[in-house]
């Protein structure tokens, strides 16, 4: 009787009869920005309609997630389901988005846990977007290097000394970070830049900003690398703010990119180990003018003006191509089905 439960047991612990009841992980690529980025909502859908997973992180809504990132197994566990993070592309996840109560301590130190939660997400993917752009001074100075034209440049406290450093009439004034601060979660007030004449501006000091001498130009490009592709619109406007203040008065036409700029956006995007960028170029007697170049830069304001969607079909297939290309990962068994 024991010899006949002993052989029962051993069909039962069989090699051939054994079962992998584990959960598995499902690849997936990862998208780190905001509630209202229209960009990757047309991305998810055509990636969707490919068959590719993706998973959402909005900095503006956390409050009821829960994130589990496991290192070793480089794998992650999102919205209550366990991935393999293949490309994880972070845009516009801000810190300032993300909403806190009580103790001001305390918000600070969820923003900053958020913040280094996203970038310990981004770690453990297959590839990481985007690579970090340099700062914009070291951006020109890179293009410098690589003998793309760029305006003369300063970041100073006194914007009225520049008019004797350049001997210019006019100057172009803008933040030294980014356009937008958040002081409420929700409620971006924007820093836009402004050209200024002499007779307007006097002595005195401020907050750090970027001059630049003003560039007489024929035309104003906005160029979006993607993947090595290139996709180029003519921007026509009244104002330097006029994409933010009063986008109902800027004209946008998609145009071929001139050899001239293809080959410096190509050149800098190289140089900057980018994916994605949305460069800004002035043509000044046909020379392409470098101003600065944007990785997370938003592309479906000038596809809507021109009622085309080049790069939202190239951004889409760029991370599938990526996504495809992820190495295998090991397996992660989910132990259970609450949430971390």
């Amino acid at each position: 009787m024991a010899d006949g439960h002993q052989d029962f047991l051993s069909q039962l612990t069989s090699p051939d009869h054994t079962l992998d009841v584990r959960p598995r992980t499902e690849p997936a690529v990862v998208l780190l920005s905001r509630a209202c980025d229209a960009d990757l909502d047309a991305v998810q859908r055509l990636l969707a309609g490919a068959g590719i997973r993706t998973a959402r992180l909005n900095a503006d809504e956390l409050a009821d997630t829960g994130i589990t990132v496991d290192p070793q197994r480089r794998a992650a566990r999102l919205h209550g389901r366990w991935l393999t993070p293949t490309v994880t592309w972070t845009r516009h996840f801000a810190p300032a988005a993300i909403e806190g109560t009580g103790d001001p301590a305390r918000i600070a130190f969820l923003r900053e846990s958020w913040q280094a939660a996203a970038v310990s997400l981004a770690g453990v993917s297959g590839t990481s977007l985007p690579a970090s752009a340099p700062a914009p001074l070291a951006q020109l100075e890179l293009a410098r290097r690589h003998g793309v034209a760029v305006p003369r440049t300063l970041v100073t406290t006194d914007p009225y000394r520049a008019f004797a450093e350049f001997g210019c009439r006019r100057l172009v004034v803008k933040a030294v970070h980014r356009h937008f601060v958040e002081p409420e979660p929700g409620r971006p007030r924007g820093v836009f830049p402004v050209v200024v004449e002499q007779h307007t501006l006097s002595a005195g000091l401020g907050p750090p900003v970027v001059v630049q001498e003003y560039v007489e130009h024929e035309a104003e490009l906005r160029v979006y690398y993607v993947a090595g592709q290139l996709y180029a619109f003519r921007i026509d406007k009244g104002s330097a703010a006029a994409l933010w203040l009063a986008p109902d008065t800027v004209g946008v036409s998609a145009v071929p990119p001139p050899p001239s700029v293809a080959e410096a956006t190509t050149r800098l995007a190289t140089a900057m180990s980018l994916h994605f960028g949305a460069f800004d170029f002035l043509l000044c007697a046909g020379t392409p003018v470098f101003l600065e170049v944007n990785p997370d830069g938003d592309w479906r304001w000038a596809e809507r003006k021109t009622h085309t969607t080049p790069v939202t079909a190239a951004v889409a297939a760029m991370l599938a191509a990526l996504h495809r290309a992820a190495p295998d990962r090991e397996e992660f068994p989910q132990t259970d089905g609450s949430d971390p």
